[in-house]
């Protein structure tokens, strides 16, 4: 984005400013005049205006607190160092301890400004990585270490080993250390800085910020030069430079568009084609798009309650800190397509009704067709004993004793029917029936039987499942037993055990064994066994299936 006209501004006055400060120190360099504190005032508005400048304009958070503590920094050491000129006397102990405390700043300003190139290219929300404070642990030791050159002068080493500003002093390892530590940040900065570009950035916009590197390099290396020091050199001292360095660098990354800042938003917002716009706290627009719908205050107010349709345009307020913001859509086109899907919506409710009745008729008829299958085969597999049935009911003797037995033996005919049909519909919906159905079925059929004069008994437990086949013939092959050895039956007696397997009884006070043929078959098929046994004038019937018939 185009830097706008409130930050030309600014660095139109910030560089006017520092070539005030420099050629008003030339000026007065040789003379008795004390020009430092005007300096200092000088420099602190150009750091003040790049604080301000700085957390205005870059959108991360971490790269605005970063620039804060540099920009302290910066007039922190300004403020020092002027204090030392003015207000301190050169030869004096506290005199020297600020002079050493001046490569704090030069260590770590660099630093602070190569952690906060780690933002160029991220998003709005990126942080440093947790471990990142790490890397101030050695750098505070180095500042620590040139602090304490009085005790080991690893730093500074003076001519006559006594700590004194006046006396001559070369440099020690802790002052190569730093000024690696500075370059060793120059290249980092540099690095990232460059990592980050366009190969067409670099190309055309790269010379600025090279140039500001050059120069800060030139000084850096010309600054023991005591004897014949450059122009440059005599306008600015060397923590001015270093400052100034850093944001000569940082703003030239910005005049050159490889660091992106949040500067000029309300021209980038009017040129937008979006729909939307910025209103104060008393619903007046404030700044819209220049395409964008201008909505009045009613609407704007109604919007704020709840979405407001108008036209085809879809308005909706979001409030924000010192007003609201709207924005609109054009929803023609969508509500168009709503108005086809809605009659397409109707469409194919009424078809969807169609197929859900014609499927309901097909059900219906599938199961009409089911069961009257079912009812078929019902008829057919207890046709003999309705044909049975039938003709005892068809002759009935005309005797009241003779009419008495022959309904009850009618009675106990139809109740086996009755049990058997109930026992056959409830195969044909499931495979399995409980072991209960058999019990009533059974049990029933002894009811009738009392009524005969015969005593009966069954001991079926529930709640087994059983298959329906094994079942269905459990209970024909007890009507089959009762019917073999009436009417000279007295008693009969049914268990069924489920120890191992199934053991099904049936023990008749009848010597008379019924034929079993018919369920020999049917026997073998479902796994079992099938006998019959006479003895001591009873006959003792039994069915077995081991270990299986049933879930």
């Amino acid at each position: 984005m185009p830097i706008d006209r409130k930050h030309r501004r600014e660095m139109l006055f910030g560089a006017g400013a520092v070539l005030f400060s420099g050629i008003f120190r030339l000026v007065l360099e040789d003379t008795v005049i004390s020009y430092h504190c005007i300096l200092a005032l000088i420099l602190l508005t150009v750091y003040l205006i790049w604080l301000f400048s700085s957390r205005r304009r870059f959108p991360q958070r971490g790269m605005r607190r970063l620039l804060t503590a540099s920009a302290l920094l910066m007039m922190v050491w300004c403020i020092v160092k002027t204090i030392r000129y003015e207000f301190i006397p050169a030869d004096s102990f506290l005199s020297r301890q600020i002079w050493y405390w001046y490569y704090f700043p030069v260590i770590m300003l660099p630093l602070l400004l190569l952690m906060a190139t780690f933002y160029i290219g991220r998003t709005d929300s990126y942080e440093l990585p947790a471990a990142s404070p790490v890397a101030f642990i050695p750098a505070t030791l180095l500042a620590a270490g040139i602090a304490t050159n009085d005790l080991h002068q690893l730093a500074f080493r003076f001519e006559h080993g006594i700590p004194n500003t006046d006396d001559r002093y070369s440099y020690g390892p802790l002052y190569y250390c730093a000024i690696g530590s500075m370059i060793f940040c120059l290249c980092g900065i540099l690095f990232k800085t460059l990592r980050g570009c366009t190969r067409k950035q670099f190309r055309r916009s790269f010379v600025i910020p090279a140039g500001v590197t050059t120069m800060a390099g030139l000084y850096l290396l010309l600054y023991t030069n005591d004897k014949n020091p450059l122009l440059f050199q005599r306008m600015y001292e060397f923590p001015d430079m270093t400052c100034l360095f850093f944001v000569s660098f940082w703003e030239s990354l910005v005049m050159t568009h490889m660091l992106p800042s949040n500067d000029g938003h309300e021209e980038f917002f009017k040129a937008s084609l979006i729909n939307a716009g910025l209103a104060d706290s008393e619903m007046n627009v404030v700044l819209h798009g220049e395409n964008s719908p201008l909505p009045d205050k009613e609407q704007l107010k109604e919007a704020e309650n709840g979405e407001v349709i108008k036209d085809g345009m879809l308005l909706k307020v979001q409030p924000v800190k010192g007003g609201y913001f709207y924005w609109a859509e054009d929803i023609r086109e969508l509500q168009q397509i709503n108005m086809q899907l809605e009659e397409t919506r109707s469409y194919l409710e009424e078809e969807n009704a169609m197929l859900d009745e014609a499927q309901h008729l097909e059900e219906g008829r599938r199961r009409t067709a089911e069961q009257n299958k079912l009812y078929d085969s019902i008829s057919r597999r207890l046709k003999p004993n309705f044909d049975r049935l039938s003709e005892r009911l068809e002759v009935l003797p005309d005797d009241e004793e003779g009419f008495r037995n022959s309904m009850k033996r009618a009675a106990i005919d139809a109740v086996f029917i009755k049990r058997c049909s109930n026992l056959l519909l409830l195969a044909g919906s499931d495979g399995y029936i409980d072991s209960g159905e058999l019990a009533l079925s059974v049990g029933e059929s002894l009811g009738y039987l009392e009524l005969s004069g015969i005593f009966g008994n069954a001991e079926i437990p529930r709640g087994k499942k059983l298959t329906a086949d094994t079942v269905l013939l459990m209970y024909e092959l007890f009507q089959a037993a009762v019917e073999n050895a009436l009417p000279a039956l007295n008693a009969v007696m049914v268990t069924l055990d489920f120890g191992n397997g199934i053991d099904y009884r049936i023990e008749l006070d009848n010597e008379d064994k019924p034929e079993l043929s018919a369920f020999e078959k049917r026997t073998a098929l479902l796994g079992g066994r099938i006998s019959a046994e006479s003895s001591d004038g009873s006959c003792f019937i039994t069915f077995s299936v081991k270990g299986g018939g049933g879930e």
